[in-house]
């Protein structure tokens, strides 16, 4: 008998839910699933088990290799012959491809429609065209359970778009001998022992510019990431230059953070003390990991016009934990940006959005790179729609390295 197949879109789990747990456990009104086993094919799932064998110092998946060692697609591929070891009758799979490369989606997706024959599926998903091909029906939630069950063919989710009103809010700080080219790699080759990361790679960012760099998982984009933001001593063997200076032998890696904004959806793990939306922002003046110095008027009242931009008026006493996801990246990003710095970072700003919550940080994301005078650099493993930059620089992967690419968008 073919089985049944359901879906639930993240945007109505509640923070701190507990329904998938509820579901594990038979505490749930879908009949098909009582007295069945369950597995949780999750992120949450990879990060407990990478806590044991940094803890015990063994591997849990994959003998001989750590799960901090393998791709993004390796951890999920191992993740699933895990899952299928322990005879589960259903696999509730949370957001499984976000973070994989369009071939990485592709190859999980044709193991996954091929398993639903085995076993049944109760995917979470961020945007409808994530929904696996076998989902015949899409749960609706309320108050944390199960409210009914609707069938695919009548499951419509609307194209969303917005606008933020107002002006970004102007620059307190000025930075002097700003040079016209950011950031310039020449001829940058990059090896880890035999194996080639980088080949060749001749890229030139100036100012004002808004790129997007995009290339598949293991491509090469965290190591030029690592080069440009951080201290990856592989930077001082190439020719590298960041605001006009050969990286190793002026500016120390302090004093080019000071230029670089820099986003990463990570960062809010860093953050073990509450902040509210507003010290949030203003620790963006201070590059520190809270605020730990009062804030000038000025810098008051800039944040103040940041929270007034993205219509966070009412929560901005709000502890940042406590907030939307999508509104929760809009807070980092004004965190990012408060100084106007030369150079912005997003690294993948996007990842776990939904639709509605893409269409929030896209919409702030080309307001910066149009009303502002920094440079967007933009990473991402996949083409967003209605992204606006005015170049693509993608990373294709080869036996000897990634190639670089340069696209001018239209």
């Amino acid at each position: 008998m073919k089985n049944t197949h359901f879906a639930i879109h993240k945007s109505s789990i509640l923070p701190k839910s507990k329904l998938l747990n509820n579901i594990l456990n038979g505490k749930h009104s879908l009949q098909i699933l009582k007295a069945k086993k369950g597995f949780l094919f999750s992120y949450s799932v990879l990060e407990k088990l990478m806590k044991i064998e940094a803890k015990h110092n063994t591997n849990t998946l994959i003998k001989n290799r750590s799960i901090r060692s393998l791709s993004r697609g390796e951890q999920q591929k191992a993740l699933l012959n895990y899952a299928m070891l322990q005879k589960p009758h259903f696999l509730i799979l949370d957001s499984p491809f976000e973070s994989l490369d369009i071939a990485s989606v592709k190859l999980l997706k044709e193991k996954l429609v091929k398993l639903s024959s085995e076993i049944i599926i109760l995917q979470i998903f961020n945007r409808k065209e994530e929904i696996l091909p076998v989902i015949s029906r899409v749960l609706e939630i309320e108050n944390d359970k199960i409210k009914n069950q609707i069938p695919i063919e009548n499951y419509h989710y609307k194209n969303e778009t917005f606008i933020f009103d107002g002006e970004i809010p102007k620059s307190i700080i000025v930075y002097k001998d700003i040079k016209n080219t950011i950031i310039c790699f020449k001829n940058v080759n990059v090896f880890y022992d035999k194996n080639q990361v980088l080949n060749s790679i001749n890229w030139t960012i100036h100012k004002n510019e808004f790129w997007q760099i995009i290339g598949p998982n293991g491509s090469g984009k965290s190591t030029i990431l690592s080069m440009i933001y951080g201290n990856n001593v592989k930077a001082y063997e190439q020719e590298i230059y960041l605001f006009g200076k050969k990286k190793g032998t002026g500016e120390s890696v302090w004093e080019i953070k000071r230029k670089i904004g820099y986003f990463s959806p990570n960062l809010l793990e860093l953050f073990h003390r509450k902040q509210t939306v507003k010290q949030m922002i203003l620790s963006g003046f201070y590059d520190s990991v809270g605020l730990y110095q009062t804030p000038s008027t000025f810098q008051k009242t800039t944040a103040d016009n940041w929270i007034q931009l993205l219509n966070l008026d009412s929560d901005k006493n709000t502890a940042v934990q406590n907030i939307s996801v999508a509104n929760q990246r809009l807070v980092l990003i004004a965190r990012a940006m408060i100084k106007h710095p030369p150079l912005l970072i997003l690294d993948e700003p996007l990842i776990n959005l939904d639709e509605k919550g893409t269409a929030i940080v896209v919409a702030l994301i080309n307001k910066i790179a149009k009303e502002s005078n920094t440079t967007v650099l933009f990473v991402s493993h996949r083409i967003v729609n209605d992204l606006q930059p005015d170049f693509t620089y993608e990373l294709t992967p080869t036996k000897n390295g990634s190639l670089g690419n340069v696209k001018k968008d239209v």
